[in-house]
Formats: structure tokens, C-alpha cells, sequence
């Protein structure tokens, strides 16, 4: 007897790294071994077992060893004190350092040198007990969701080729571990102390238990359910009831031969599956629930409507499956798809119990054994038999039970059916073999088949076993560890892992299996395959959880397949290659079509038989047809876009590139107002079409719809006020949604209405929405919501994202795109003789601008000031008709820095003066690129390009940055860089200037087409206007803040900021008007309360409004005026006498009374809404009478925060029990306005 004397603390360290044993794990170990050893157990040599690789003294297992013992007994004791699967894997070592090689090792081969070891180290299967291996990294967010998806029997094949016996992929958050070893197949099936089927959100079928809880095959093994439905249905499967089922299967076989009949007749092909799913339905159904559907009366019978349901649930749960646990947890379509399948499952099952019991209604209650020969049915079975304690099964669990096996019984076998039909075409010499071997055996297409004949036939079993051994429907049974434990091959799996038995991989595994590609039906004759693993061919699984109708499947496969074969000889007329199903739970054909000849006469056979004799067959072996993941067609997709500054356009650009590179065709890429969404008629039409995709890309501005946008927004309120439920219905959409988090609560609250209206209004979510914040790195967010979008997408309509020319590891989502796809043309002017550069643009840069003149700019900062930045009122003259109101806004469009150009002209060897345009662009040219906005402009020099149009200060996007990857050798590491776009390195080379320093070879690559490609186009920047047209109707002012060059770096300034900054009186600046919303403008009644809060160069709006009052002539009540007109100022600078004299001259003047409040380095921030606060009083007073409330500056600091402090006033002072309604309300009236930035 060997007795644990000691068990170490810890077992493996730094897991997932390494494996690990909790200590409570371990010390549940030890306790299993403690016992009071005997004196003679005392006097037994004492030796200590560690794994190799980890120290004897903190990890190792001492035992009291009899030198008596067995090898064999030493090695159960130990698997099981380190939890090794299999005791006969384990062999041991004399202990060396961890480092040492295992082919370095001797072995320790019987006890006695055990003994005389005194430590001992142990190898598993002769390996170092290790993780499971397998690709790492992959799509961010998606993991190796690539790595299995969408040809999950291929890529099965090929991890585990690659990697070994067993395979680790993450992915969505879930680990899955692949195994095609028959030793560990074994063992993961056998439902014991190691593995159990447990079904958590990572099991494959999890989605189908989500409705079918308490189902024979989706409940749980804890679960009691199953424990008793196992119990009752094993005796209705078993050998004498099996016997019974003869007739009803070669009636159901020989009603499928007379449609054939019809069809031969007639000449027609037929789909081999919905064939099968008919035979095989119709035989459950007879069985299943005792009636006949009709779905074999004739060759123009339908599919009952429960088969459908089924069919659709099994589709359903597949989806989920894939879409992965956070997809499941929202609101999404397939889960409500899959609740109507399962209502109207369950309805038929109701209907059909209540049936059963009024058409038997003598039927008593009776044993098990009985029920299961004398009822009609399994559902009447299940309603009547009773256990050796005379306990029935629940009616609802009759209810799934009868789900389960009306959907395992049709959708398995038809599955079946159509792959061993596809054998019968592809391989004649087989199927004419297996024609004659019917023969022999006594069977006639006019002769019923008997249960004792059926047994007899030998060839057609080895027929179907070959078939399953490569078409197998069933392709992942998987199970749960319940410990952390070691596997054959030194395999480390943790506790809760689920893994999954790859079959098809395991049955086509070549070190057990001679040819194993190659279909051949004679092998099940010979002595190696006689005597194979016996978890080598696994087509029903195995353990306590195995298929328990398989012998049911068997004999209807084998009924079916003899009545065709004696009837019929099949023909492939499949057009192109047959594909198999991706969407559906199991292993079938989405398109194997058949055509039925005839079968020859018994004569005809014998004849060619006696002909055949003695010829040898040399015919070599080939590999049998591997079926390539189905694809379905792609829908037409419109990227679909609305935003005022271009960024969600340049992102629908981007996303209609990619999807034309995973084979989308019809792609489009459109303004909000202007696609099929934005009309009723325009969206029906599109949904009465081919199947769609809408992408939508919006941005929003202080919670309100960009300007291109309002009359959408209008659109879908009253749409929802109409509750018209069936607006979209048949629109798939996703959305993505562009904005600032310093905006607040209103950060994403038009993509949000767009998201969430779309689904009210009838619209299919095809993907979570995306968000992206401008505070931060929005074009990451993007990259990362459309990524793991086309991977799902890829999924669903079995798109190849690794394509056939990749390198290793890449795929369309992560590689560079062609260079041909983005293709510029470029036609250069001649420059003629003595011309020169011109100064400034000769033509506007976009349409709307004007040249207007610089006439002062005043830092209103004081130049020593310590504190890190500036600001800057900046006065401009402007021609006739720039007509504007205070309040309004000014688009300036900037120059880039002159040194910047000056360094890049010379870096790309451009002459500045040469004169060119743009001709022509390929499709995929970005719509936000330079080259897309040159298209067929007039011509403009090189400086000007990089002064004006080239956005040389913003950041490089991640698809500029992919396209210079393409331009890059393979072999070259910063293309790698590129596609990879670290954080580091992102951060380090920002924008094109500063990555164009860093890297100065791309000089070498970069020809003026392709820097036309990759740079997008400078957008114009807006502010408010500071001042009022009463003033001066030729002047108009703005309030910038700028950066200061000891805090900022010059690849991080502000371009326009920047540019403005610089530029002196007479400068010609390009600019244009923008009206603001409606409601930021002052109220043409002086009677009216006006309150103004701002803080920083938010004021820049307010000294508009104090200029435009100053003009009226208006006064504050105190020197008697009608109304108060007060202002609110935070700022951290005392040192602004130019802005505080500038101020102080409107409260002189009696225009305004304004509060201002400071903020220090050394104490916490002060806010200009603490002084709503502290006024409350009157803030409710103004509000009372009528008043309005503008707010300008920071979106996080000052919108969020005066929302927030007059909300607490309404509350506090006012009574207001819901202030976020009386705030909206406020809004809505338009006393409250923000006009508020990031």
C-alpha cells in the first residue's frame, strides 16, 4: 500500500503561463490521501514525486513506498495525486535540474531503482507537462476568432496539424481547446471525475440549452432532469423496441422509393438534404409522436412546419454560438427568432400530448420495459411508463424530450443521408459494390427487410462507417474539466476548461488511420482497422453522454440506403463544387443536388461480377472530396454617412474599401439624407430587393444632429410618435457613432437615438453600436468596433478574410490593402515661362469661403505669465454680403506650417511651382483623401497642396497608415509597424511630418499619386464670433485659444490655432459664415433675463453679446434697464488685463454685471457654474420670469456642470421633483442653448 505522506502547497505556479493547482485544490488532495499509517506502512522507504521542472521540496509528493508494489500500481497512485488522466502515460525519472533536456533523461524502469532514487521526477507520455499550445494574438478584441471561423472543419484540421494532438484558440473571451487524439477523446468523453458535460455560455450547443433547458441531449449532467430522462429513454431505445421500429423505418424507406420513382420519372435532380430531412422526419415523426406529417405521399410534398421551427433553432443557436457571450447578453435578433421557433415548437408538442391522451385514453400507466413495447408512440411512452418506484416523468419534460429526439432524429439522419448519398455519386465502383453485396445477402427492392437481415449486412455497414468516418454531422461534442488536470501528451488543462473532440480530426487522424483522406470501404475488413484505438472512430461520441438513439440511426440509415441502392443508382449534377452549411449546428451539404437512374437488373449484376473475377484492381487511391465552407451571397451594403466636419465620411470611406476587399459587390458610400433610410418608399424598395447592410456613421454636436442630419432626426420622432413599429423592418444596420466625452451626457445622444429608433421602428442590430471619443483616440475606437463588425460579418456570409495570397498569420482585416486598389491619376501643367509662385490661393479652397483680411491680433495674456497658454482676439475685415449674427460661427480654413512644407518639398523632391490635377481615382480611393477632394478641380501647385489642402498637423489614421504599408517590401519592419499601429508607436509618429522624419525611406516610395492616397484633406476649423455686426458690419472678431510651445510639442499643436496664432496684420485668411442653432442667439425683447456662463476662450461668444447690447443701447436693471443681463466667467488667469479691461468696459457701460471666479495651481478647480450655485436664488427668479440661460466652453467642465448645478436649483429651490424632463423642457422652449466644444 503506498500512502501520501505529503502534498506540497502549490503545484504549479504562474498560470496560465504555467499550470496551476489552487491551494485549496491541493490541500483537498492531500486530505484524500491522509490516512493513520501502519507500522509496517512507517518502516516503507519514503520517496518524493515532482513533475519535472518544478522543485521536489515546494511541489513535490512523497509516498511510503513498498518495494513490493507494481510499476503499474506506483503509476495509478501518482496520475492520481497529480491528477494525470491516464495512469499508463506516466513514467519516471531520476530527478535532475529543471532545465534538462527530456531526451536527456533516463528512465527509472522498475521499483527498485525507484527506491533507490529516493526523489523522482515525472514525464507524461514521456513530455514535460506544459500548456496546451496554439495561435496567439490575432484580430484585436476578436482574438483567433479567424482561427476557426467560418470553415470550422477545416480549420479544425489545420490548427491541429500545426500545433499538435491538442490546440488552445481564444477568442471573444472564451477558451477552446481542440483535441483529435483518441487517447484524450477517451477520456474528455467519459463523463467521470475529470470531464462532465457542462453546458456555461463557452459550450458550442449553450445557445440551443438556452431553449431547451431540460432536454435529454442540452441539460447538464448535474442536472436531475437528465439523470431521469436518460433512465426512461434508454429502455425505449433499446434492443426490443429497436425491433419494433423495423416496419414503420422500410415503410417510410419504401414511400421515399415511390417519390424517387415520380422524380426519375420526370428527370429532375433533387437537394439531397431536404430529401433526407423528409425520410428521416417522417420516420421520428411516426415514432416520435405516433402521426404521419405527409411529407412522403408524393414528390411534391412539403416539409412540415415543426421541422422548420427545429431547423431554425438549430441555425439560430449556431449564430449565437459564434457571436459570442456579449452578443448574447444584448438585446438581439437571433434570440428572439429563436423564442417564436420555440413557442411554436412547444405549442406542437402540447397539441400533440393532448392528442395522444384522447385518442388512447385506456392506455394505463405500466413499467418501463412494457411501455416501451406496448405504446405507440415514444410520446405516448413517456406519458404512461414509470420507474421501479412508479414515478413518471414530468409533462414538461415529456414535452422537450420529444423536441429533442424529433430534432435529433431527423436532422442527424438527414444529414447522413445526403453525405452517403454523395459517396453513391462520387464513388460508382463502391456504390455498385455495395448494390451486388444486397444481392447476395437475399434482399429485393419487392421483399420487405427484416431486423435479423439487417444485422446481417456487412458491406453496407462498412459503407456508412466510412462515410461518418469523413462526413460525420456531428463534429464537436464537448465537455468541462472538473479539476485542473494533465492529459496524454503532458497536456496541462485547467479547471472549468471546455474542450471539445474534434471528430472529423480525430477519424482522419493518420497515426491511426492508413489513407485516412481517402474513402474506402474495404478497410473496415482488414485486421489494423479491426483492431484500431477504440476511440478512433467516435461518430456517435462515447460515454455517458453519447448519442443514445444511436443504434436508432444506425438501423434507419441502413433501411433507407439499402431500399435506394436496390432502387436507384445517384448521379452529382451539383453545379460548381459541393459546400457545406456554416449557419447550421451540424455537418451538412448546403447543395449537393442528385439526379436518380435506375438501378440495373440482379442479372446485370451477377454477370459483371463473374466478368470481374480474377482482374486485379490497380486503381491508386485519392483523397476524397473535402467540401469548402458555404458561402452565402453578400449583400449590398451602404455605408451610410452625417456629420459636419467629414470624419464620419472619411470612415464610411474606409469601411466600403474593406468590404469591397471581403467581396462585398455592391457597395455604396452616401450621405444620411440622401440613402434608402430617409425615405419610406426608398427603404421599401430596398428591403423588397436583394438582402442589405447599412453601416451608419454620425457624429453629434451638443446632443443635437449634425446639420446634414435635422431632418432624419425629424423624421424618426415622428415616425416613433406614430409608433409606426415596421418603418425599417428588413433593414439590417449597425451603427458607429462619432463624438466628444467632454460633451457629457450628450456624448453619443444622436447615434444613440439613430441606434435605438432604427430598432423600434423595425430594424435588424447586426452588431452592437460603436462609440468613438475625439477626447481620446477615436480613429482606434473605430478601428477596433469595425474590425471585430467584419469579422462577425465574415461569419455570417462565409467570407475567406485570409484570402489566398496573405502572409502567414495575416488576413483581410490586419494586411495591407493592394496598391492597385487605390490608384491615383495625376496629369502635371506646364508651367509657363518667368510665372511665379503666387502668395496665397487664387481660388477658394471649398465652396462658401471668402478672403478676409487680418487687422489685429492681441494676445490677451500677458507675455511673462508663467502659466502654459495663450489666447488670442483676432480682428478680420470682410467684404460685402459676410452677413452674420452675434452668436454665430466663422470656418477658417488654416495653413500649415511654412518650415513644415518647406522640409517636406525638399524630402520628396517636389518642385513647389509644378502645377497639376487630378484626373481620375480607382473606387477605393478614400472620399476624405486629397486625391478624392482634387478630383477634377482645377490645377493647383505642389506648395499649395501641402499649405492648404494636405492635413499635415492631424493624426495619421490607421488606414493612411495601412496604405503606406503597402507601398513598403514585405521584409521591411516598419510595414509591419504600420499594420500593427501600436500605442507607442502611434504616439511617436503622429501625424504624417513627424513619421515622415522618422522614417525619411518612405521619400523612396511615395510618388505624388500615392501621397494623394494616403494624406486625407485639411478640414476647416469653427469658432464663435466675438463681436456684432452693429458695431462694425466690415469687422469681425474671434476669441482663440492657443498652445504654448513649453507644454506642447509642435506635432501636437493645434493646426488653425497654431496657424492663427502666427499670422500678422494683412494676412488674407480663407473663411465662410455658419449660423448656429436658432436658439443661441439673443432674444430680440429686452424684458427678457439673460444668463451667460462660459469659462476659458468660451467668453469668445459673450463678447459678441456684449458688443451687440453695448449697440442697442440696453442696460442692466440696477441703472435702469429692463432686464438682467449677467455673465458668469471661470478662467485659471488672473493675467488678462486686456480681456479684463476689454470686459469691464461693458460694466461700465451698464451693459452686464459679471461674476467671475478664478482657479489657482496650488488648490482644487473652481468652476464658473459653482456661482449658479451660490446665486441660485436669482438664477430661479430669471428663470421664473422668462429667462434664458447660454452656455460656451468645455463640453466636460462647463456643459455637464451647469446642466448639473441648475438642475440641483430647480430641485432645491424650486421644487422640481424631475429636473432632467424640466431641463429638457428648458431646452426644447429654447431657454436653454449650449454651444459647447471638446
Amino acid at each position: 500500500m503506498n500512502i501520501l505522506l505529503a502534498v506540497c502547497a502549490r503545484f504549479f505556479s504562474d498560470r496560465p503561463k504555467s499550470p496551476v493547482l489552487s491551494p485549496n485544490a491541493v490541500t483537498a488532495r492531500a486530505n484524500a490521501y491522509k490516512s493513520a499509517p501502519s507500522w509496517s506502512e512507517t518502516m516503507m522507504p519514503q520517496i518524493i514525486f515532482h513533475l519535472h521542472g518544478k522543485s521536489p521540496q515546494s511541489d513535490g509528493v512523497a509516498f511510503a513506498v513498498d518495494p513490493a508494489t507494481t510499476l503499474d500500481k506506483l503509476r495509478v497512485d501518482v496520475a492520481a495525486s497529480f491528477s494525470i488522466v491516464m495512469p499508463a502515460s506516466v513514467s519516471f525519472h531520476p530527478s535532475v535540474q529543471s532545465d534538462t533536456l527530456v531526451r536527456d533523461m533516463t528512465a527509472l524502469d522498475t521499483v527498485s531503482a525507484i527506491v533507490t532514487a529516493g526523489t523522482v521526477s515525472v514525464l507524461v507520455s514521456g513530455k514535460k507537462v506544459h500548456a496546451v499550445p496554439g495561435p496567439t494574438g490575432g484580430i484585436p478584441l476578436i482574438g483567433g476568432y479567424t482561427e476557426l471561423y467560418p470553415d470550422f472543419i477545416g480549420n479544425y484540421q489545420r490548427l491541429l496539424s500545426k500545433w499538435g494532438h491538442m490546440v488552445h484558440v481564444t477568442y471573444l473571451g472564451k477558451d477552446i481547446y481542440l483535441t483529435d487524439d483518441p487517447d484524450c477523446a477517451g477520456y474528455v468523453l467519459s463523463e467521470g471525475e475529470y470531464f462532465m458535460k457542462l453546458l456555461d455560455p463557452n459550450h458550442p450547443i449553450f445557445p440551443l440549452s438556452m431553449s431547451l433547458p431540460n432536454g435529454l441531449f442540452t441539460a447538464d449532467s448535474t442536472n436531475p432532469a437528465w439523470s431521469t430522462s436518460h433512465k426512461f429513454m434508454m429502455t425505449a431505445m433499446g434492443a426490443k423496441a429497436m425491433r419494433n421500429y423495423v416496419v414503420i423505418m422500410d415503410h417510410t424507406a419504401n414511400r421515399l422509393v415511390k417519390c424517387f420513382d415520380e422524380i426519375c420519372t420526370k428527370e429532375q435532380s433533387v437537394d439531397a438534404f431536404s430529401w433526407g430531412l423528409r425520410v428521416a422526419g417522417q420516420t421520428i415523426g411516426e415514432v416520435a409522436v405516433g402521426i404521419d406529417f405527409g411529407m412522403l405521399d408524393s414528390s411534391g410534398s412539403s416539409v412540415a412546419k415543426i421541422f422548420h421551427d427545429i431547423g431554425q433553432n438549430l441555425s439560430l443557436a449556431q449564430a449565437l454560438f459564434r457571436k459570442g457571450r456579449v452578443y448574447r447578453a444584448l438585446p438581439n435578433p437571433e434570440y428572439r427568432a429563436q423564442m417564436r421557433a420555440r413557442r411554436s415548437a412547444n405549442d406542437f408538442v402540447a397539441a400533440e400530448s393532448e392528442r395522444t391522451l384522447h385518442e388512447h385514453p385506456d392506455t394505463p400507466d405500466m413499467p418501463l420495459g412494457q411501455a416501451a413495447l406496448q405504446t405507440s408512440s415514444l410520446l405516448e411512452y413517456m406519458l404512461h411508463a414509470t420507474d421501479e418506484d412508479g414515478n413518471k416523468m414530468d409533462v414538461s419534460l415529456v414535452h422537450e424530450n420529444v423536441l429533442t429526439f424529433l430534432g435529433a432524429g431527423q436532422v442527424t439522419t438527414s444529414s447522413a443521408l445526403a453525405w452517403i448519398w454523395y459517396m453513391l455519386a462520387t464513388y460508382p465502383k463502391y456504390a455498385k459494390k455495395l448494390y451486388a453485396s444486397l444481392l447476395a445477402a437475399g434482399l429485393r427492392k419487392d421483399k420487405p427487410i427484416t431486423a435479423d437481415e439487417l444485422g446481417r449486412l456487412e458491406y453496407l455497414d462498412w459503407f456508412i462507417r466510412e462515410t461518418q468516418r469523413l462526413y460525420n454531422p456531428a463534429f464537436q461534442p464537448t465537455r468541462q474539466a472538473q479539476k485542473d488536470l494533465i492529459m496524454p501528451g503532458g497536456y496541462f488543462i485547467p479547471k472549468g476548461a471546455q474542450v471539445t473532440v474534434a471528430l472529423h480530426s480525430v477519424m482522419v487522424n493518420p497515426e491511426h488511420w492508413e489513407d485516412p483522406l481517402t474513402f474506402n470501404p474495404d478497410r473496415w475488413g482488414t485486421t489494423s482497422v479491426r483492431h484500431r484505438h477504440k476511440h478512433a472512430f467516435l461518430p456517435f461520441a462515447t460515454g455517458g453522454r453519447g448519442c443514445i438513439g444511436f443504434n436508432f440511426a444506425l438501423q434507419e440509415l441502413k433501411l433507407v440506403v439499402a431500399r435506394v441502392v436496390l432502387n436507384f443508382r445517384i448521379e452529382n449534377v451539383t453545379e460548381g463544387a459541393v459546400i457545406y452549411d456554416p449557419d447550421f449546428a451540424l455537418f451538412r451539404p448546403l447543395n449537393f443536388r442528385m439526379r436518380l437512374h435506375r438501378q440495373v437488373e440482379p442479372e446485370a449484376v451477377v454477370q459483371e461480377e463473374e466478368q470481374e473475377i480474377g482482374k486485379k484492381d490497380t486503381e491508386q487511391p485519392v483523397e476524397a472530396p473535402k467540401p469548402r465552407v458555404g458561402s452565402k451571397p453578400h449583400p449590398r451594403l451602404w455605408a451610410v454617412h452625417a456629420s459636419n466636419n467629414g470624419t464620419c465620411e472619411g470612415m464610411a470611406g474606409d469601411v466600403a474599401t474593406r468590404a469591397r476587399r471581403l467581396g462585398f459587390v455592391d457597395v455604396q458610400v452616401i450621405r444620411l439624407e440622401d440613402s434608402p433610410l430617409a425615405n419610406s418608399a426608398s427603404t421599401k424598395g430596398v428591403v423588397e430587393g436583394e438582402s442589405n447592410l447599412f453601416l451608419v456613421f454620425v457624429s453629434t454636436y451638443n446632443g443635437e444632429p449634425p446639420d446634414a442630419a435635422l431632418a432624419f432626426s425629424d423624421m424618426l420622432d415622428a415616425e416613433m410618435k406614430n409608433g409606426n413599429g415596421h418603418r425599417f423592418a428588413g433593414i439590417n444596420y449597425a451603427v458607429f457613432g462619432a463624438g466628444n466625452t467632454q460633451w457629457g451626457a450628450t456624448y453619443q445622444a444622436f447615434p444613440q437615438k439613430v441606434d435605438a429608433n432604427l430598432a423600434a421602428l423595425g430594424g435588424n442590430r447586426v452588431f452592437e453600436k460603436g462609440s468613438g471619443d475625439a477626447n481620446g483616440d477615436q480613429d482606434a475606437h473605430f478601428s477596433e468596433w469595425i474590425t471585430r463588425l467584419w469579422a462577425t460579418t465574415a461569419v455570417s456570409f462565409g467570407v475567406d478574410i485570409h484570402g489566398n495570397a496573405l502572409d502567414a498569420g495575416a488576413t483581410l482585416l490586419n494586411d495591407a490593402p493592394p496598391p492597385a486598389g487605390t490608384e491615383v491619376t495625376v496629369e502635371f501643367r506646364p508651367v509657363q515661362p518667368g510665372a511665379s509662385a503666387s502668395a496665397m490661393l487664387t481660388h477658394p479652397p471649398a465652396p462658401g469661403f471668402v478672403q478676409i483680411q487680418m487687422k489685429e491680433n492681441v494676445e490677451m495674456v500677458q507675455e511673462d505669465t508663467p502659466l502654459p497658454r495663450g489666447m488670442r482676439l483676432l480682428s478680420f475685415e470682410i467684404p460685402d454680403g459676410f452677413a452674420y449674427r452675434a452668436g454665430d460661427h466663422m470656418e477658417v480654413f488654416p495653413e500649415n506650417d511654412p518650415a513644415v512644407v518647406e522640409r517636406l518639398l525638399v524630402a520628396l523632391d517636389f518642385v513647389a511651382n509644378a502645377a497639376f490635377t487630378v484626373e481620375a481615382i480607382a473606387g477605393d480611393v478614400n472620399p476624405k483623401s486629397l486625391a478624392a477632394l482634387l478630383l477634377n478641380k482645377d490645377a493647383i501647385t505642389l506648395r499649395e497642396l501641402l499649405v492648404y489642402y494636405a492635413d499635415l498637423a492631424g493624426p495619421l489614421q490607421r488606414s493612411s497608415m495601412q496604405l503606406l504599408a503597402a507601398f513598403l517590401p514585405k521584409d521591411d519592419a516598419l510595414r509591419g509597424d504600420l499594420l500593427g499601429a501600436s500605442p507607442s508607436f502611434v504616439e511617436a509618429n503622429r501625424n504624417f511630418p513627424a513619421l515622415f522624419a522618422n522614417y525619411p525611406r518612405l521619400a523612396k516610395t511615395l510618388t505624388l499619386p500615392r501621397l494623394l492616397a494616403v494624406l486625407r484633406a485639411t478640414q476647416p476649423r469653427r469658432y464663435s464670433i466675438a463681436s456684432s455686426t452693429l458695431v462694425d458690419a466690415r469687422i469681425v472678431k474671434l476669441c482663440v485659444g492657443t498652445e504654448d510651445p513649453r507644454v506642447v510639442a509642435p506635432d501636437h499643436a493645434g493646426l488653425c490655432s497654431s496657424f492663427l496664432k502666427r499670422i500678422g496684420a494683412g494676412h488674407l485668411v480663407w473663411a465662410r459664415h455658419r449660423a448656429s442653432q436658432e436658439s443661441f442667439h439673443l432674444p430680440d425683447d429686452p424684458r427678457v433675463p439673460v444668463t451667460m456662463v462660459a469659462a476659458g476662450t468660451g467668453i469668445s461668444a459673450f463678447l459678441g453679446f456684449l458688443e451687440h447690447r453695448r449697440a442697442q443701447g440696453y442696460r442692466v436693471p440696477e441703472l435702469g434697464g429692463a432686464a438682467p443681463f449677467r455673465l458668469y466667467y471661470g478662467t485659471s488667469y488672473h493675467d488678462m488685463p486686456r480681456l479684463r479691461s476689454l470686459v469691464s468696459s461693458y460694466v461700465d457701460a451698464g451693459t452686464t454685471t459679471v461674476e467671475a471666479i478664478y482657479s489657482e495651481d496650488s488648490a482644487p478647480r473652481r468652476f464658473a457654474q459653482q456661482l449658479l450655485t451660490r446665486d441660485a436664488l436669482q438664477v430661479w427668479v430669471d428663470l421664473a420670469n422668462g429667462g434664458r440661460v447660454y452656455v460656451c466652453g468645455s463640453a466636460e467642465r462647463v456643459g455637464e456642470g451647469v446642466r448639473r448645478s441648475l438642475m440641483s436649483i430647480a430641485e432645491q429651490v424650486g421644487g422640481v421633483v424631475d429636473s432632467t424632463a424640466w431641463l429638457a423642457e428648458l431646452r426644447k422652449e429654447g431657454r436653454y442653448s449650449e454651444d459647447v466644444f471638446g
